[in-house]
């Protein structure tokens, strides 16, 4: 089951937890990336096989973690979408 969006998109706008892996684990420290649509993007500082930890533009460290029982991700909400950004 694809989380649902608190944005206010829809479930067609989700990602699959698949399509979410895959972006999440072509990520490394340094690249930038755009979680759930959000207004600013986070830089990634660090990644391993089940989490991403990035900073905000304010300094804020967040974890971006796999749940390994139903393999979808987390920030503190349900991740629905992962936009890498290019530098």
């Amino acid at each position: 089951m694809t989380p649902s969006p608190s944005d206010g998109s829809t479930d067609d706008d989700a990602l699959a937890p698949a399509e979410i892996t895959d972006r999440l684990d072509g990520l490394e420290a340094g690249d930038t990336v755009r979680v759930n649509s959000r207004e600013f993007p986070y830089e990634v500082v660090e990644t391993d096989a089940y989490s991403v930890v990035a900073v905000d533009p304010n300094g804020h460290r967040v974890t971006i973690s796999q749940n390994l029982q139903s393999g979808g991700w987390t920030i503190n909400e349900p991740v629905f979408d992962v936009e890498p950004l290019e530098e």
